[in-house]
């Protein structure tokens, strides 16, 4: 079954739709994801420890040193929280799409974000892996464009070298003849 997009050229297919890997993305959600819990776990141990320090000032100040702490502290969990909370959305709305005619990036929670890339105007793509990258089979992609300068960066995209090498095929036009042919499955979603 052909898949086409909204707003694409007349006969656009979808050859290849895929996310970010979920766990490299939300890397940096990790450290804020152990405090959080740590002050969870903590919380009631915090608010005791803050008692006791409004116990040996109450004598200089009458200031409210429990309560405002106590204020502060569930801010910053509600913060942490809702921080995790739109991480996840960020992830959950971005995708990499690879049509018949272009490569695209679609993001965006509150205000999407649509960049795209005809395969005529690519000039480079380079593949780069990290370490932690390498073991979950993972990459970031860069595809340099024309004579604008512009660049697209697919990060953290599942199997990068299979993703560049049907680009690569599309962009030397051999895949033109194969498009009736089952695709390899990269482990993600593909359309045909």
């Amino acid at each position: 079954m052909s898949r086409t997009i909204q707003n694409s050229h007349p006969g656009e297919r979808i050859l290849f739709k895929t996310r970010p890997r979920f766990f490299q993305t939300l890397e940096s959600a990790y450290l804020r994801l152990i405090v959080l819990l740590l002050l969870l776990y903590f919380f009631t141990t915090i608010i005791t420890y803050f008692a006791v320090i409004q116990g040996r000032i109450n004598s200089l100040t009458t200031i409210p040193f429990v309560e405002w702490s106590t204020d502060v502290l569930i801010l910053f969990i509600a913060l942490l929280f809702f921080s995790l909370i739109w991480t996840y959305l960020s992830w959950r709305s971005t995708y990499y799409i690879l049509t018949n005619k272009r490569v695209m990036i679609k993001s965006g929670v509150i205000s999407k974000k649509n960049v795209y890339m005809h395969f005529n105007k690519i000039q480079d793509i380079t593949v780069t892996q990290g370490f932690v990258q390498r073991i979950s089979s993972s990459g970031d992609i860069e595809i340099f464009g024309g004579r604008d300068k512009t660049s697209l960066i697919l990060t953290n995209i599942p199997n990068p070298d299979d993703f560049e090498n049907l680009m690569n095929q599309k962009i030397e036009g051999d895949g033109q003849n194969n498009e009736t042919q089952e695709p390899k499955n990269f482990g993600t979603k593909r359309y045909q």
